[in-house]
């Protein structure tokens, strides 16, 4: 008898540089020596049956990522986190898990959104008012125009605006400075964060590379009765 689990796990340190496939395969190879047995779909090519929320972006921390998999073996949840973190590498751990039905919505159809820390350094020190009233300006645009390139590979203009649920200035010192938001990350509406760094950094009027950023995801969310909830 299979049993459905989610669970919870973060991604730090020098685990940030793995791309979402090699996690994949290293979380497999660790459930394996962890002598938990996954369920693997039928057919040709059979394989492990785990469904992710929206995949991380490269060089990205985040203490909020979920997974939904499904074991052949008839262990609690306590003994599956026991036994997959002593097998895990440092910069990944399973932090919570609980059992689900398969009536259970997956996760990408319930995740829409992710909080995100932005954390930058200054060259040179900006005043809190100037930074505060240019985030008041950002947030009160009734829309925020960007050019990407579409699916055909065309240069279109795309309003993210309706993208940023919240966006707030959390500390600035001389040095440093802090933002959290709460965007679309989902499979329906997706703010991609390499497009949204360059914009934070036009709003500071401050000139580096975008990777430069820190970005950490703090966690993922899904929307119940107009409230954000987590997945877990």
């Amino acid at each position: 008898m299979s049993k459905l689990i989610r669970a919870k796990y973060k991604k730090e340190d020098d685990m940030i540089f793995i791309s979402h496939l090699d996690l994949q395969r290293l979380l497999q190879r660790a459930f394996r020596r962890a002598e938990i047995n996954l369920s693997y779909s039928q057919g040709f090519n059979p394989h492990p049956k785990m469904s992710y929320g929206n995949a991380l972006a490269l060089g990205v921390e985040s203490q909020g990522e979920y997974v939904d998999i499904e074991i052949e073996d008839d262990i609690t949840v306590e003994e599956f986190l026991r036994r997959i973190n002593e097998k895990l590498p440092a910069g990944v751990e399973f932090i919570k898990a609980k059992e689900i039905t398969s009536s259970t919505p997956s996760l990408s159809s319930e995740i829409v959104y992710g909080e995100y820390l932005f954390n930058i350094d200054l060259e040179e020190p900006l005043s809190k008012e100037l930074v505060k009233s240019r985030v008041l300006d950002f947030v009160k645009s009734e829309s925020i125009m960007i050019t990407k390139k579409n699916k055909k590979g065309k240069m279109v203009e795309t309003d993210i605006r309706p993208l940023i649920k919240n966006f707030d200035l959390v500390s600035l010192d001389d040095e440093k400075v802090t933002f959290e938001a709460t965007i679309a990350t989902g499979s329906k509406a997706n703010l991609n964060i390499n497009i949204l760094v360059p914009k934070i950094l036009e709003i500071l009027n401050v000139e580096m590379d975008p990777r430069e950023v820190e970005v950490i995801r703090r966690d993922l969310y899904a929307m119940e009765d107009g409230e954000l909830v987590t997945p877990l």
